[in-house]
């Protein structure tokens, strides 16, 4: 299990570009470790998930860069197919959002909120947060966010799907996210990350009335099947046992 913490909490965890270039190297590193099999992504403190990018760039003219894999190393990146769990845990403000929306599973403190509050500063949320989130909320309240700068709470963001666990006031979110990763965990490998691959092509729209034959060209599900991990599931199901993945 990998644990990535934005710890800048004197800046509500606002990401400089030298950040998400660094980010960037942790999780292509995360991506290439078959040691590592699921990632939390959280914020330092209680204030902050992450409040973005450093707006007093944009108010110098500088030009701020990023790395392929997008800001925070996670909103452009493309082929990630383990499990990545945001754990907030407190504001997710514009790329600070966009990240949450770039993970798989969300994991919420009570006091968090989440906003794209871009256009009430001349700005526009241009890492995936306008596409992603009308596909995860339903449109109309996805464009009151976008258009208006308005802030959701951790409540109305579950209650919308947006969050899968809101941990309550005196409990502990990474507690809570080490837990689901726990769950991942027990799972087989290549399994949930073949789960991933399909469910994030249908999401885009691919493959998405595909059957079965067309989902096998697919090389993790290839690799599912060689595995030897159904085996090794029945095995253990049927010796009433905890399985043994490889």
């Amino acid at each position: 299990m990998l644990v990535v913490t934005i710890d800048r909490p004197q800046a509500m965890n606002a990401l400089p570009p030298d950040a998400s270039a660094e980010m960037a190297e942790v999780f292509d590193a995360f991506a290439a470790d078959p040691a590592q099999r699921v990632a939390i992504l959280t914020g330092a403190g209680q204030r902050a998930f992450c409040a973005g990018t450093d707006l007093r760039q944009h108010a110098e003219g500088a030009s701020v860069g990023l790395p392929s894999s997008g800001f925070g190393g996670l909103t452009a990146r493309t082929g990630l197919h383990k499990p990545v769990i945001a754990a907030v845990n407190g504001a997710a403000v514009g790329g600070g959002f966009e990240l949450v929306l770039a993970c798989d599973l969300v994991v919420a403190a009570a006091h968090a909120w989440f906003s794209l509050p871009e256009v009430r500063v001349g700005q526009i949320a241009r890492a995936g947060g306008l596409v992603r989130l009308p596909q995860q909320i339903p449109q109309k309240v996805a464009l009151h966010m976008a258009l208006t700068g308005r802030r959701m709470p951790a409540q109305e963001a579950l209650h919308l799907g947006l969050v899968n666990e809101v941990v309550p006031e005196d409990g502990d979110v990474m507690v809570a996210a080490r837990a689901l990763a726990h769950r991942l965990l027990e799972a087989a490998p290549l399994a949930v990350q073949a789960t991933k691959e399909i469910a994030s092509l249908a999401a885009r729209g691919a493959h998405g009335d595909a059957g079965w034959g067309e989902q096998d060209a697919l090389a993790l599900v290839r690799a599912w099947r060689a595995s030897g991990e159904r085996q090794e599931g029945a095995q253990a199901f049927m010796e009433k046992r905890p399985p043994r993945w490889s």
